[in-house]
């Protein structure tokens, strides 16, 4: 541990921000299972644009969450 106070505060922010990250793709990994089970169980409902504008987010990020290529 520093004496300074400002390494101190330095190293909090930068723990914080590593459990920040952390939280973030637990809410990431839960929006693309979501995604996936509303497209696979009612695909014409549930279209890329669809999904996009429930979720708040891009077909595009959409169509790759639907496609595997993000976890």
């Amino acid at each position: 541990m520093t004496s300074d106070i400002r390494a101190q505060q330095a190293r909090e922010h930068h723990l914080r921000s590593k459990e920040s990250e952390a939280v973030a793709e637990q809410h990431r990994l839960s929006r693309n299972r979501l995604v996936r089970v509303l497209r696979e169980e009612d695909p014409k409902r549930w279209t890329y644009r669809a999904l996009a504008s429930a979720v708040g987010c891009s077909s595009e990020l959409i169509a790759a969450i639907v496609k595997g290529r993000v976890t």
